[in-house]
C-alpha cells in the first residue's frame, strides 16, 4: 500500500514539474527591429551651381549577399553573419539609391533628381554605381567600396569615373544593430558628398 502510495506521489511531482517547466519547450518570441538608411542632415552645406541640376540615378548593383532581409555583419575576410532580430525595411540596394538621391538633391541644391526612369531630355547626367563591399564588421568598422561613373543620357562614354574607399570606425554591434544602420548612413553620407563634388566640377563653366 505504501510502496503505491510512494508511486502515485513520485508521479504527481513529476507532472507538476513538467507543467512548471513547460514553459522551456515553448518557442522563444524574437523582437525584431527594422532599419533604413538616414539621408544627410538637413544643415549640410550645400555646393554653389549656376542653375538646379537634373541628374538621373540608375539602378545600384550590390553584392547578393547585401540584398537578404537580414542585416549582415562581417565577421572576418570570409565570413558573413545575419542577424535574427535586425532586418533592412526596404532592399538595401533600393534603400541606397533612394538615399543616394535626397543627398544629391541636398548636397546640389536640386529638386530634379530622379531615379532609374527617365525622359531623354529630362537629365543632364545620369550616375550609375557598383558596389562591391558596404558592411560593418564585428567591431564596429564600416566599410563602403564601390565604382562610379557619371555619363550624359545619350552617350555611355563616361564623364568621368572613379573608384571610392571609404572606411568609418563606429561601436560594436552586439546587442545594438542601430550602429550597423547608424554607419551606413555615414558612409553613404561621404560617398554623396564624393559624388556631389565630381557633379558640380562637370557642371562648372569652361574657362
Amino acid at each position: 500500500m505504501k510502496s503505491g502510495f510512494r508511486l502515485s506521489h513520485l508521479l504527481f511531482l513529476a507532472l507538476t514539474s513538467f507543467a512548471l517547466n513547460g514553459c522551456v519547450l515553448k518557442p522563444v518570441s524574437i523582437s525584431t527591429r527594422h532599419f533604413v538608411l538616414a539621408p544627410v542632415s538637413t544643415n549640410e552645406p550645400a555646393s554653389v551651381v549656376a542653375e538646379p541640376l537634373s541628374i538621373g540615378i540608375g539602378l545600384v548593383k550590390m553584392p547578393a549577399y547585401l540584398l537578404r532581409d537580414s542585416v549582415a555583419v562581417r565577421n572576418g575576410a570570409n565570413e558573413i553573419e545575419y542577424l535574427e532580430d535586425a532586418f533592412w525595411a526596404e532592399r538595401l540596394d533600393r534603400s541606397f539609391q533612394q538615399t543616394l538621391a535626397i543627398n544629391l538633391s541636398k548636397l546640389l541644391s536640386s529638386n530634379r533628381i530622379y531615379q532609374t526612369d527617365w525622359g531623354h531630355d529630362q537629365v543632364k547626367v545620369s550616375v550609375y554605381v557598383s558596389v562591391q563591399q558596404f558592411d560593418v564588421d564585428i567591431k564596429g568598422h564600416g566599410t563602403l567600396i564601390a565604382q562610379w561613373r557619371i555619363n550624359r543620357p545619350d552617350n555611355d562614354t563616361p564623364l568621368k569615373s572613379g573608384q571610392t574607399r571609404l572606411i568609418e570606425a563606429g561601436s560594436s554591434p552586439r546587442g545594438h544593430p542601430e550602429v550597423i544602420a547608424a554607419t551606413l548612413s555615414d558612409l553613404t553620407t561621404e560617398f554623396s558628398r564624393e559624388l556631389a563634388k565630381a557633379i558640380s566640377a562637370l557642371a562648372e563653366p569652361k574657362p
